[in-house]
């Protein structure tokens, strides 16, 4: 029985990565560098460990950049563009439906718990959530399952009883780890990926209604 909705935050519920990627970008065109989506998309879903964009647009133009100075100018343009953001569609009558029905809500992001908190807060669902989960609470982030299994134990329920909304590779791997069902819905930027890990690809949650899609892994 499903009793939860467990949904990522960046590129799922609001379409910040895009943002991001754009905020790079320009910065690589002030040194008339380029930053191939195939080498920015390995942070996507999960942190800069696992791709650094500052480190490569060093070895891209050999320029001895200052990091602090850098990731103000990214994060000016990147913030100065997410703020006014909405939810995704279809978020919000999911979110409704979800609490009209007793079904228990968390979000689970590799981003660290201010981000994700200011902007639930400004878009005015952060009471809906039961649990949140970010970078700060975890040791390891996306693809590692840690950060769902958390939410799962946060909100008392167990990993087959939670529906997992993801846009990314990395976030459909943890929760395919985690042996939660995955629910792909890719943005602009990953629907460029191979999201067939995912138990189901969507291209909308404004294309199903929640309880349809309930049925379906009720079945």
């Amino acid at each position: 029985m499903i009793k939860a909705f467990i949904f990522d935050f960046d590129g799922l519920m609001v379409d910040t990565e895009i943002a991001c990627y754009q905020a790079w970008l320009d910065i690589y065109g002030q040194f008339n560098a380029d930053l191939p989506f195939l080498e920015y998309s390995k942070c996507i879903g999960t942190s800069e460990l696992a791709f650094d964009p500052f480190n490569y647009l060093i070895d891209k133009t050999g320029k001895n950049l200052d990091r602090i100075n850098t990731y103000q100018l990214h994060q000016r343009a990147y913030r100065a563009v997410t703020k006014k953001l909405p939810l995704m569609p279809g978020i919000q009558n999911y979110l409704d439906w979800a609490k009209s029905n007793q079904i228990k809500l968390a979000v689970a992001s590799s981003s660290n718990r201010n981000w994700v908190l200011s902007h639930l807060s400004d878009l005015g669902v952060l009471p809906y959530f039961n649990a949140i989960m970010t970078s700060d609470d975890v040791h390891n982030v996306k693809p590692d399952p840690e950060l769902f299994l958390k939410a799962a134990q946060a909100i008392g329920i167990s990993s087959y009883e939670a529906l997992i909304f993801e846009d990314s590779q990395n976030g459909i791997k943890a929760a395919t780890l985690a042996h939660q069902f995955a629910i792909a819905i890719p943005n602009q930027l990953t629907k460029q990926m191979d999201l067939s890990g995912a138990d189901l690809i969507l291209t909308g949650l404004n294309n199903i209604q929640p309880e349809q899609l309930v049925k379906i892994f009720q079945s």
